[in-house]
């Protein structure tokens, strides 16, 4: 490099300030977490998307306030959802697909490029999670924890209620899937249901892996055999579905953690996992993990999404302020640098 910038000083001033600029710039942008978005008046509690290049989040000040955001083309753009309604998730599909969001109020509202389109859910109580394998086949979940719970299934014309045998007296809390018949759901009380096509039913776990109050909060996977469930306050709690039983993921000491909120697996196989108080870890099942929680942001974390290992998002903010108070939603980016809303 010395010898390359000796034999560019007779180009003059402007050429060798150009050179330091373009060195400047690419030390500057070593892989790292930033927050491109933060200081937000609302929390943003969930992140959505097919494609870095076209991310969705949703979210809320938990008390009279929606939020709504997108990110295109390394645009922010901010969304108005027709509602005051806190909202708790966001399900992307993909490119030229509806994008859906559920929240507080039995909230459900479509999305589809341009406008937003509000949908009967036939419930008041909050809908923590959406996700469905097609745009006529999905799911979404919700309750009131510690008193009961609520599932709905949409057919392509309308929301209605699926009951689940039996019922379960604890909130439900996230969906996934990988198809139409091969869908996860978790919540209170330990709760881990499959959906076969026909049935719910309860899924095997290995004794001792989760205490029976223990809450699971978010499920994602990358095929039917490996999938992870995560959850935990005050002590976190990690598992994975290797196809056979749901077991204490390998390598990995969640109990340390305050509690854990979000998961997002690749097609690789790379995982990113955020919960409270910053926790950040990024791993593979089975190999090294890695904690992220000593970098900023602190600040309590709520769902993440990741398309590499060097491409990560982690959303969250103050969950635990004041009503009334700013909750300080925040966007984080593991990675090269982002364009800052």
């Amino acid at each position: 490099m010395r010898v390359q910038l000796r034999s560019q000083l007779h180009a003059g001033p402007v050429r060798v300030l150009a050179i330091l600029v373009v060195l400047f710039a690419a030390c500057t942008d070593e892989v790292r977490w930033r927050d491109p978005a933060s200081g937000l008046g609302g929390l943003v509690l969930s992140v959505s998307g097919e494609s870095p290049d076209e991310l969705y989040f949703a979210g809320g000040s938990l008390d009279g306030a929606s939020l709504g955001l997108r990110l295109r083309g390394g645009e922010w753009t901010e969304l108005v959802p027709p509602t005051t309604a806190t909202l708790w998730w966001v399900f992307a599909r993909g490119a030229g697909k509806p994008v859906w969001f559920v929240g507080e109020q039995g909230t459900i509202l479509r999305w589809d490029g341009s406008a937003f389109t509000a949908l009967p859910s036939g419930t008041t109580q909050t809908l923590y999670g959406v996700w469905g394998a097609s745009d006529d086949d999905l799911w979404a979940v919700g309750g009131l924890p510690d008193r009961s719970s609520v599932l709905l299934h949409f057919d392509g014309s309308s929301w209605s209620t699926f009951d689940p045998a039996p019922p379960l007296a604890g909130a439900f809390f996230k969906v996934w899937g990988t198809a139409t018949n091969d869908v996860f759901l978790v919540g209170q009380f330990a709760t881990i249901l499959h959906w076969d096509g026909s049935s719910w039913s309860a899924m095997p776990i290995a004794a001792n892996a989760i205490r029976s109050v223990s809450s699971l909060l978010t499920v994602s996977g990358r095929a039917a055999d490996d999938v992870f469930a995560v959850g935990g306050v005050g002590s976190g709690v990690a598992l994975h579905w290797d196809g056979a039983l749901w077991s204490p993921v390998a390598g990995l000491d969640a109990a340390s953690t305050p509690g854990l909120t979000g998961v997002s697996v690749t097609a690789s196989g790379d995982v990113s996992m955020v919960g409270l108080q910053g926790t950040k870890l990024r791993g593979r099942s089975g190999g090294p993990w890695i904690d992220d929680s000593r970098q900023e942001p602190y600040l309590d974390l709520h769902g993440t999404k990741i398309f590499s290992p060097e491409d990560l998002y982690a959303v969250g903010g103050k969950l635990n302020a004041p009503s009334g108070t700013p909750r300080d939603g925040v966007v984080a980016h593991y990675g090269h640098s982002i364009t800052t809303r």
